[in-house]
């Protein structure tokens, strides 16, 4: 697992122009030590020791300083070990394996460059991966956060049965939230429509007002405004104004007069004094601008939370 780990970590890492021009001299002195020691170019085949080094540089440098390693040690090992520079005495066989070993050379850096290439898109999957599951765990333990919420202050039924129904009919909104995360990638999200269904699972009725004017946003905005309104409630339950009975909440939105930027305001008032969170975790994440969200502003005003979204290249329902 380790050794995995490190051969990612040197196919993956990006070097700068001096590193790349220290690994070039590290690979030229390697082999030509080598050579030197043994047999200083007496078996033939004065490229011999260099085509391990040649591989090595293909998968960790960039594809032109690749070639331009191949280039110096073909110069380097003929001089020194092959009898003379390349073309000393210009004839058909000389010129013959002179292709044979630049095709050859070709060869190996374009397989090393298509293997780093390959190791690196793994790579990015991997982290993707890695993100997914993070995100997958906080919004698991949001969801019993909010099943406790409304478990403990939600349904105010007069008997068992009708709590039941009640509560069922919430946990059954809840279940539906998983289908929002289809929209981006199905179809351009449209308000109010994206927002009553965002949070609708929360069942907070009247405590909730929704305003604007129909519009339509971007695909890539439906996702970051769906998790980000999510979990703007989910907080609102656990800390803020859907956290008694008191609270309220009103999420409004307009379009700017330059007909492309939506401005989003979700506004608590009425609930418990408001505590700053003391440190950032990956909800924190969901609240700050990303693709998809151009600008993000939130202030945990002690009289309620108040945060404003920008979303570039909304337009209206004609």
């Amino acid at each position: 697992m380790y050794r995995g780990a490190a051969v990612r970590r040197a196919l993956t890492r990006r070097r700068s122009l001096v590193e790349q021009v220290g690994w070039i001299l590290i690979l030229l002195a390697a082999p030509t030590a080598l050579r030197a020691l043994f047999d200083r170019g007496a078996l033939g085949l004065p490229f011999l020791t260099y085509w391990p080094s040649l591989l090595i540089a293909s998968l960790i440098l960039d594809a032109r300083f690749a070639v331009v390693f191949a280039w110096i040690a073909a110069m380097m090992s003929q001089r020194l070990f092959g009898g003379g520079p390349w073309f000393a005495e210009i004839n058909p066989v000389r010129t013959a394996f002179f292709v044979l070993f630049a095709l050859s050379a070709s060869l190996v850096i374009a397989v090393g460059a298509s293997l780093r290439g390959l190791v690196r898109e793994l790579d990015q999957l991997h982290l993707q991966a890695e993100g997914f599951n993070s995100e997958l765990r906080h919004r698991v333990r949001n969801m019993l956060a909010i099943i406790q919420a409304l478990a403990s202050r939600g349904p105010k039924a007069e008997s068992p049965l009708d709590f039941y129904r009640e509560f069922s009919s919430r946990l059954e909104g809840l279940a539906h939230a998983s289908d929002l995360l289809r929209i981006g990638t199905e179809a351009e999200g449209r308000l109010p429509e994206l927002a009553e269904r965002t949070l609708a699972p929360f069942g907070f009725g009247e405590r909730i007002r929704i305003q604007g004017e129909p519009c339509i946003i971007p695909d890539a905005s439906c996702i970051p405004l769906i998790m980000a309104l999510h979990e703007l409630a989910t907080n609102a339950v656990k800390h803020g104004a859907l956290s008694d009975t008191k609270g309220r909440i009103e999420l409004s939105w307009f379009i700017a007069s330059d007909g492309r930027n939506l401005y989003i305001l979700w506004k608590e008032t009425g609930g418990p004094p408001v505590v700053p969170p003391k440190r950032e975790g990956i909800g924190t994440r969901l609240l700050m601008p990303q693709p998809g969200l151009d600008a993000v502003e939130i202030s945990f005003d002690r009289k309620g939370v108040w945060c404003e979204l920008m979303i570039e290249g909304a337009r209206t329902v004609e």
